[in-house]
């Protein structure tokens, strides 16, 4: 994806892991920047939303879990797209979000984070008030 900020940075998973072990699952992910903050969309169909995990630090935002096949075959798989197991994303927002304030829904196989921004701090002016001057006997 090349399109929005360029200072926002994509990180797909650790890619830590034995060699020769594939990698966890890539859930696509859609991310909007809105006045208030970010909505992330992940897609994850037939996930258990009780295995799934949502983590913030500092900009980043990492949601993992497992997906797990249901499904016993008693023939040969001829094509296999859909995926199963251990899944992760980390997504780095471009500032500094508010988790505190952040709600995740799951439906239709769709799990939607609305995280939104750290509130700006609020600025003041000092005022710059004259020296007192010694006094003079």
């Amino acid at each position: 994806m090349t399109k929005g900020r360029p200072t926002t940075r994509w990180i797909y998973g650790s890619g830590a892991g034995d060699p020769g072990t594939p990698p966890p699952h890539l859930p696509p992910v859609d991310v909007v920047e809105e006045a208030q903050g970010w909505r992330l969309v992940f897609e994850i169909p037939g996930t258990d939303p009780e295995t799934v995990r949502v983590d913030v630090a500092g900009r980043v935002v990492v949601v993992r879990g497992e997906r797990r096949s249901t499904e016993r075959v008693h023939g040969t798989f001829l094509c296999v797209e859909r995926s199963a197991g251990p899944f992760e994303r980390a997504i780095e927002l471009p500032d500094e979000p508010d988790p505190e304030g952040g709600s995740a829904t799951y439906a239709d196989g769709l799990l939607t984070l609305e995280i939104p921004r750290r509130p700006a701090s609020r600025r003041r002016t000092i005022p710059i008030r004259p020296a007192r001057s010694p006094e003079k006997k």
